[in-house]
């Protein structure tokens, strides 16, 4: 269980990512492993001085995106076991600083496609709820003004969970985080997030009709249209 020096105060007004990323950073530098307890919910409230609606949104996003798993009557537990060393071997490299934006997006190319054409030939409709799940909560988040970016990374998630195919999963889970940094820098842009919701919709009917061209073609320009938004923040910055 995350002892109460581990946890640390929110202060910044994306409060529920905040705790997303809180979490995501103990759970990678091994304070938080596998199979451990998170505190009640009241508790981890009062700790990270944070509203427990705020806590319950970040525990969907994580719960959305594998990262914990809800037991009724038992509390939330980390859940990682779907990693293994290669994956933390995939991660450690991608962490270092010689791999470019450029090289995340020419991985992204090559990898995301795939999935989502895999996705639509093998979703099932309890996949296809998982996904409109995540597109609801990128929905609200949109709709406070934030960039959307939890929901974003939750469709992804489940899509790649939709392929079915445990290695490509793994691979998929050990980049998260690289994938999370250059889809938020790409959603700062003036009216992205909202057109990023759009393109997630269009997808997600794709892959309901089980349309796999289809979903891979509308993967590949998601993509092309995220890296040239990312040029632009970068550009501007």
């Amino acid at each position: 269980m995350a002892t109460q020096e581990q946890l640390k105060v929110i202060k910044r007004r994306r409060v529920h990512e905040d705790i997303v990323e809180q979490i995501r950073d103990l759970v990678r530098d091994g304070s938080l492993k596998h199979g451990d307890r998170l505190p009640p919910e009241r508790e981890m409230a009062e700790r990270l001085r944070v509203s427990r609606s705020s806590l319950r949104e970040a525990m969907c996003a994580l719960e959305l995106q594998g990262m914990v798993e809800s037991r009724p009557g038992a509390g939330t537990f980390i859940n990682t076991g779907q990693f293994d060393a290669m994956a933390s071997v995939i991660a450690a490299c991608l962490s270092d600083s010689e791999h470019t934006v450029q090289g995340v997006f020419e991985m992204r190319r090559i990898l995301e496609p795939g999935i989502a054409s895999l996705a639509a030939e093998r979703a099932t409709e309890e996949d296809i709820s998982h996904m409109e799940a995540a597109l609801d909560e990128q929905r609200e988040q949109v709709e406070r003004g934030e960039s959307g970016v939890a929901g974003d990374t939750a469709f992804h998630f489940a899509l790649a969970k939709a392929t079915y195919n445990a290695a490509l999963l793994k691979v998929v889970m050990a980049v998260a985080d690289a994938l999370h940094q250059s889809r938020d820098r790409s959603l700062q842009t003036q009216g992205r997030a909202r057109r990023s919701l759009a393109s997630h919709k269009a997808m997600l009917e794709l892959v309901r009709a089980h349309d796999c061209e289809g979903a891979r073609q509308a993967m590949e320009h998601h993509i092309s249209v995220i890296e040239t938004s990312h040029t632009e923040v970068e550009s501007a910055a």
